[in-house]
């Protein structure tokens, strides 16, 4: 009860420019106090789990310093060889770092997947962009024949580079 009478006198405005200088330090005061107990508690508390924005910043840096170029220039290189499955390894690998660039920046997980999962998924996301999960799908079954052992022709190993290639020029020209 003696609170109440206590907090009574201090609240009544009697002395209206005293007593709003008062009001105003108070209010200050406050607002110190808060966000020192924000910080203090915000320190304390562990991370948040799971994909957050700054997990997402990391891995955008991470991925956007790998780059398709040197794979498919030496993927070129192992086709003018005539290394016919070298340069579809290669198409491959060099689309799987692109496609997976994409997904990553879609929030999704790129891990596990094969080119024609990734291509799917990014299909989904971005309903209007070019259709690139028939071209995934090729170099899929292409991926798949070279782990087979089955011959594979000069125009398939070109083709799969130029189709790499053509997704790599969809990301930078930013069309997926």
């Amino acid at each position: 009860m003696a609170g109440m009478l206590l907090l009574n006198y201090y609240l009544q405005v009697e002395n209206g420019g005293v007593d709003l200088i008062e009001w105003f330090v108070a209010s200050v005061a406050l607002v110190v106090v808060v966000t020192l107990v924000y910080v203090f508690v915000l320190n304390k508390s562990p991370p948040p789990e799971g994909l957050t924005e700054a997990k997402l910043e990391t891995q955008n840096q991470q991925i956007q310093t790998i780059d398709a170029a040197p794979m498919l220039s030496e993927a070129r290189m192992a086709l003018t060889n005539s290394d016919l499955k070298k340069a579809i390894e290669l198409s491959i690998k060099a689309s799987g770092v692109v496609l997976s660039h994409i997904l990553t920046l879609k929030g999704a997980d790129p891990s596990d997947m094969n080119i024609s999962d990734m291509a799917f998924i990014i299909q989904t996301k971005s309903p209007g962009t070019t259709d690139i999960t028939q071209p995934a799908y090729q170099l899929n079954l292409l991926h798949l024949k070279v782990e087979r052992g089955e011959p594979v022709t000069y125009q398939e190993a070109d083709w799969a580079i130029s189709t790499a290639n053509w997704f790599s020029q969809l990301v930078s020209n930013s069309q997926l």
